[in-house]
């Protein structure tokens, strides 16, 4: 049967950040039943181990409805190719579910980006819209803050720091969804899809390293 399209509040991760996301539902019967699968998804696949590729490390924490998440990994690029790695917008689109994203910048330091993804939950394909704007601080850290879509709040920022081997990227994030789901079962799929998204971002800075580097002085 394939797969049916619905509009809907969702939650998502961003451009370099991680997408989420979930179905508002409108009958009592059906938000059951969809409960129920999405229970048993989580029972079956909740033993998965945490591993994480390239050294990536995750933490997410809930107080009430907003959770704070952490990821940092360990990159090949210096400091400086690390920032022209974030600011290259257009490079979100090889994260998996990204359909397009528009970067419009308004100053030397200021980006308006418009963020469109597909994600897909259970038999459904959802949709998501989102408008950022980003403040950059060359080659430290990149801030950006949910103008309009599909959150109710979404807020984060980027740190990078050399080290021997390269740089080291930490992104800090605030979220709080738009959902009718009950949030034990907003946990699994926050923690599920920010690995997959920045593990995605990890593999993208590993093959970053074998293009023709930008020079600039960290």
């Amino acid at each position: 049967m394939p797969a049916q399209r619905v509009n809907a509040k969702v939650c998502m991760n961003q451009f370099s950040l991680p997408i989420l996301s979930f179905v508002t539902m409108r009958t009592s019967a059906f938000i059951t039943k969809l409960i129920f699968l999405l229970v048993f998804s989580m029972a079956c696949n909740w033993a998965w181990p945490d591993i994480y590729s390239n050294g990536l490390q995750m933490d997410v924490k809930r107080v009430g409805r907003v959770y704070s998440f952490t990821a940092a990994f360990d990159t090949p690029l210096t400091k400086c190719a690390a920032y022209r790695f974030l600011t290259d917008y257009e490079t979100a689109k090889n994260i998996p579910g990204v359909v397009e994203v528009l970067a419009y910048r308004q100053s030397a330091n200021k980006v308006k980006v418009q963020l469109t993804a597909d994600q897909h939950v259970l038999i459904f394909n959802v949709r998501l819209h989102s408008a950022m704007d980003v403040t950059e601080k060359p080659f430290d850290s990149i801030a950006f803050t949910q103008l309009s879509g599909d959150l109710k709040s979404f807020q984060g920022n980027w740190q990078i720091e050399s080290n021997p081997r390269g740089s080291t990227l930490v992104f800090k994030g605030l979220v709080e969804p738009d959902t009718l789901i009950p949030l034990f079962i907003i946990d699994h799929f926050v923690k599920t899809g920010l690995i997959n998204k920045f593990s995605a971002i990890v593999q993208l800075t590993e093959k970053r390293k074998d293009m023709p580097q930008i020079i600039c002085t960290d």
